[in-house]
């Protein structure tokens, strides 16, 4: 068969989304199937430019020109996210014929694209959900909830994804949540196996509380730097390295307190003792933050600001290989770095942690599960 893959961004980018599209890809063509990529020529991070035409791993790579303006503001990534959709869809009018189109969710309603074209064209598309449009949109404060913006826009994503041979999300809040646009199955992220060898960056500090990834607005910081400020100089390490619209919140925070950090990012999660993540109020089940799965892997726990009704906070209480503190409980917060202090409660967390990820997040299990569905739909099946 033939698959034709569509998302903006695209390895050797960076953007997790690419990351994870190009391993299903690899797993695609080791079936012996022909793999398609059209996305963007500019990178996710600095806006550098990538080659037109490229082969990677057997992976048949065509970048289109668009801008690449950057991540800084969000009118940046709303124009590069425009300028991207409007060379697509006559890319993929032009496009051979594939089995199979899949689309992701960078940009916003790239599914709706796949899904006009796939209809012009009487070809089979698939949609693999990042995020859940437009209800990240209502999140975010730019629409309302049920406002004519809104119904208008999820008119938009539910025509498409009715029309799609496979809906797949991330998890089963996500399911729930997408469950007003149409049916989907669910299978989640993997992180590869991490080697588990802490950088030693900071050899003097028993406990580094480590976020490593996007500063965005689907994460609530406040409380991580609320507990910071409140523990002060006997307090722990607390390390954030990498970018989004939240990152002037941990500057301004780092200037005032010297246990703060800020970084880039970071060479691998072991250099944290413990990982930091959390899901802001109202984005439970929209998105499904990817650093779980890369914690666990490392065999490191997690400390998760987040409610109840969530993946993330499913998978740790499942697994006990963390601690859930509610959004604005300052309180039980700093209670979980003092038990995350003792080394052996650390190390027993962390390896129930590895055991679950094991078990639930293996790469060649989860990728696999994901070629099997867009297998199936490309060949017309129910999964």
């Amino acid at each position: 068969m033939r698959f034709l893959l569509l998302n903006q961004y695209y390895p050797p980018d960076r953007a997790p989304t690419g990351r994870m599209l190009h391993d299903v890809a690899r797993t695609l063509v080791a079936r012996g199937h022909e793999v398609d990529v059209l996305c963007s020529r500019r990178a996710y991070d600095d806006g550098a430019v990538l080659p037109s035409i490229e082969t990677r791993d057997g992976i048949r790579i065509r970048r289109l020109r668009a801008t690449g303006l950057g991540r800084g503001a969000a009118w940046r990534r709303a124009i590069d996210s425009w300028t991207f959709a409007l060379v697509l869809g006559p890319a993929l009018l032009r496009a051979p014929r594939p089995d199979l189109v899949v689309a992701l969710t960078t940009p916003p309603f790239l599914g709706a694209i796949a899904s006009a074209v796939c209809r012009l064209r009487g070809l089979r598309h698939a949609h693999w959900l990042m995020d859940l449009y437009p209800d990240v949109l209502a999140a975010n404060g730019w629409i309302a909830t049920g406002g004519l913006a809104f119904r208008v826009l999820a008119g938009l994503a539910r025509r498409s994804l009715k029309r799609a041979s496979l809906v797949l999300t991330l998890g089963p809040f996500m399911t729930v949540r997408a469950a007003y646009l149409a049916r989907s199955v669910w299978v989640p992220l993997w992180a590869e196996p991490d080697p588990q060898t802490p950088l030693r960056a900071w050899p003097d500090e028993p406990l580094v509380l480590l976020w490593a990834g996007n500063l965005g607005r689907a994460h609530r910081l406040d409380d991580f730097l609320a507990a910071a400020e409140r523990m002060g100089p006997s307090g722990p390490l607390w390390v954030f390295a990498g970018q989004g619209p939240r990152r002037r919140q941990v500057e301004r925070a780092a200037r005032a307190n010297p246990r703060v950090r800020l970084m880039d990012s970071v060479e691998s999660l072991g250099a944290g003792s413990v990982l930091l993540a959390s899901i802001a109020r109202g984005w439970e089940g929209l998105v499904v933050p990817h650093k779980l799965q890369g914690a666990f892997a490392a065999a490191r726990p997690l400390i998760l600001v987040a409610h109840g009704s969530s993946e993330c906070a499913l998978w740790v209480d499942d697994s006990g290989g963390g601690w859930i503190v509610e959004p604005g409980d300052v309180d039980g917060l700093i209670a979980a770095v003092e038990a995350a202090r003792d080394p052996a409660e650390r190390a027993r967390r962390g390896q129930a942690a590895l055991v679950y990820a094991r078990r639930h997040f293996d790469p060649g299990r989860n990728r696999g599960r994901v070629a099997d569905l867009l297998e199936q739909a490309g060949r017309g099946a129910t999964s």
